[in-house]
């Protein structure tokens, strides 16, 4: 099995569906997982240091680990069948070991959060493994974008209104609707506001 690290989430634009990266300590290859609307969120924010305004699920679970003194050794992605990917969680206590199957993203976000190490199996990186070019020290993977959008999206980081077209516009407006939605924890919201935003944004570039 290889170590590897979140590098980032983002959004596969044919499908507008967050993605998990994840990249081996070499840089040499690249692991991309499809994840919930959800499990994008927390993992974005765990992996940029922007707490929700209050503890979600895997930050309860963090808690629950700590108060009964359990350390989570690794998360593990274990296996790829049938285009779904599987994962485990390994729990120590007392020095007895309890594996736990997981979902892969509820294993990356819970393992940010308490920092455990990340692995995925040879196998995984054979099957879904996509190699990488590095330059200026950054990832360039062809076909993403950025899901800071779905996060942190707001206004202060886009072209004044009275230079953008009405289209453009209402990109802008719809962005402060949803990190107003994210900040409030409305992710069915967030999630139908972000794929508008898509659409429009598509229909811009044509």
């Amino acid at each position: 099995m290889t170590k590897m690290e979140v590098i980032a989430v983002q959004l596969e634009p044919n499908s507008n569906h967050p993605l998990v990266w994840l990249k081996d300590k070499d840089q040499q290859v690249v692991l991309p997982i499809a994840i919930g609307n959800f499990e994008a969120v927390a993992i974005f924010m765990e992996l940029h240091d922007e707490p929700p305004p209050r503890p979600i699920a895997y930050d309860l679970l963090r808690t629950i680990l700590e108060g009964f003194d359990v350390r989570v050794e690794q998360v593990l992605v274990s296996a790829l069948r049938d285009e779904t990917f599987y994962a485990e969680i390994t729990l120590v206590r007392d020095g007895e070991t309890i594996c736990i199957d997981s979902r892969p993203s509820d294993a990356l976000a819970l393992a940010l959060r308490v920092d455990a190490p990340i692995f995925v199996a040879d196998q995984v990186i054979e099957e879904a493994g996509l190699s990488i070019e590095m330059q200026d020290s950054q990832v360039h993977v062809e076909g993403v974008q950025d899901i800071s959008a779905f996060v942190e999206a707001g206004a202060e980081d886009e072209p004044a209104e009275e230079a953008l077209d009405p289209v453009a516009q209402q990109v802008v407006a719809l962005k402060v609707r949803l990190k107003e939605a994210v900040a409030l924890e409305e992710y069915e919201e967030a999630a139908r506001l972000r794929d508008e935003i898509g659409r429009l944004e598509h229909s811009i570039e044509k």
